[in-house]
């Protein structure tokens, strides 16, 4: 509205301008002839446009000598953007940009990019070990992380003098996130798309909210209301046991929420809070489980996960698919990615991002479950014969990757293979788009902590024993972190 009103108001100045010049007398007029007389041979002056493509622009081309860029990476999933290339053009649109992009880039730096699948991570390790320096980067699942920093066969994407980390098509919320020991060993570059596709959101039905009367999430959400507390009423209200027997069935019945729980991590990082995390000043891990405000996140979690509700139901991830698909969920937890799988939902539906303990506290991010990323090998070779390992022609070969990717094919990404396909309205493509600007990253999976997750998983199932457990848990807890950080920094000394 305000900036509605400014344009009126500066339209109101513009025509006051105009009908004050149009009332000046001829003789006014006659005093300045130069300003009414054109001179036929001035040439305008060119309007100056901003560049579509800034970061591409600004980013170094450098010829890399016909050097390969070998590249491991698993095998295809058709579910998710797993991959960073394509064999040929096939007509669908991400597919083909994709393939455009590489090939454009291999000739203006003077490379190929050769993919290698399967076994990714275990060609890195023989790589490393062998010393032949065969693999350039790999491509695999964040979780990979934790083994091989401990082994010492990673090198930090920081540390490589061609590369700037500052730069938006480097994700800003994983170096927040992962960071340690101010190094960043997980390469969040735009370049493959699974750390946008593995971004935990919640569908929902659009037709049960309209029967049931219900307050619509994403407007609960852009006022600042959508809390678990919101969340629980509207699941207690749909939920419903059809037949009447008195037992909830995934087969028959309505329910609340079903689809995956991701050990109730998204709740926790909308909420602002970690179940671990990293202090650089002190080079130390912390797990929160003990804390109070964690605690009672927690108990707030558990409204909508214990074992002892009805209305949600998270045991099969397909019969939870199926009964969304049907209309007989309100809501449906899954990765972003997983619209691949709803094309055949008839019902209207929406995303949202999941809700908050409370709008007081911490920063609400968006948790991203176990995304593929990039490693960088402690060992890489000398492809294009300088006589000196391939880490900077590897920076330049990234960082034209990223700001390529960044100006011309994420949107290609976001606009059409997202919100094109999955996305039935324009306040979901928004709320994604949203999502997209401020996501998390867990520590428990980059560096091994699975079990303190799981651990905590079972203590929100039944909805006790959080101090207990963390007091139990928090003894191996310190020895596994100090272990893990002193093998880093050995390597790091190395």
């Amino acid at each position: 509205m305000t900036k509605r009103i400014l344009a009126l108001c500066l339209a109101a100045i513009l025509v006051l301008g105009m009908l004050t010049a149009c009332s000046e007398t001829p003789e006014k007029a006659d005093e300045t002839p130069a300003q009414q007389t054109a001179n036929p041979d001035a040439i305008a002056p060119e309007e100056e446009t901003e560049s579509p493509t800034p970061h591409w622009d600004a980013v170094k081309k450098e010829d890399l000598g016909g050097m390969n860029i070998n590249i491991t990476c698993d095998e295809f999933d058709s579910n998710y953007y797993n991959v960073v290339d394509w064999d040929e053009i096939s007509g669908e649109m991400l597919a083909d940009a994709m393939y455009d992009r590489n090939r454009y880039l291999e000739a203006q730096l003077n490379c190929l990019m050769v993919l290698n699948y399967s076994q990714e991570v275990t060609k890195l390790e023989q790589s490393v070990i062998s010393g032949s320096g065969d693999v350039d980067l790999t491509y695999a699942l964040v979780s990979n992380g934790g083994n091989l920093l401990q082994k010492g066969y990673l090198t930090p994407f920081n540390k490589l003098a061609t590369i700037d980390m500052t730069q938006p098509y480097w994700d800003q919320g994983s170096q927040k996130d992962l960071k340690i020991l101010g190094q960043m060993f997980y390469g969040f570059v735009d370049f493959g798309f699974d750390h946008y596709d593995s971004m935990t959101v919640l569908f929902y039905n659009g037709e049960l909210l309209t029967q049931y009367q219900l307050e619509d999430p994403q407007e609960l959400f852009l006022s600042e209301e959508w809390t678990v507390d919101k969340m629980v009423e509207q699941l207690q209200t749909v939920s419903t046991d059809i037949d009447g027997d008195g037992k909830f069935n995934l087969r028959k019945d309505v329910f609340g929420l079903v689809g995956r729980e991701y050990n109730f991590q998204p709740i926790e990082y909308a909420s602002g809070v970690r179940l671990v995390t990293w202090n650089e000043e002190e080079r130390s891990f912390t797990l929160n489980m003990a804390d109070e405000h964690f605690i009672d996140i927690a108990q707030s979690i558990a409204k909508v996960y214990a074992k002892s509700n009805p209305y949600t139901d998270y045991e099969s991830y397909d019969q939870g698919r199926i009964a969304f698909s049907d209309g007989r969920s309100l809501y449906y937890s899954r990765l972003l990615g997983d619209f691949r799988q709803l094309r055949e939902v008839e019902d209207d539906y929406g995303v949202v991002c999941f809700p908050r303990y409370s709008m007081d506290g911490g920063e609400t991010s968006y948790f991203v479950q176990n995304p593929t990323t990039l490693f960088l090998p402690l060992v890489v070779g000398d492809d294009n014969g300088d006589r000196e390992p391939d880490f900077n022609e590897i920076g330049i070969f990234l960082e034209a990757q990223g700001a390529y990717t960044y100006d011309n094919t994420l949107s290609v990404y976001i606009e059409n293979a997202v919100i094109g396909k999955g996305m039935r309205d324009e306040k979901s493509a928004e709320m994604v788009r949203i999502m997209m600007q401020n996501r998390s990253f867990d520590l428990t999976q980059a560096y091994n902590f699975q079990s303190l997750s799981s651990n905590f998983a079972s203590c929100v199932i039944k909805d006790s024993n959080y101090a207990s457990a963390a007091k139990k848990m928090e003894k191996n807890f310190n020895k596994a972190a100090q272990r893990i950080v002193k093998e880093i920094e050995s390597h790091l000394d190395d």
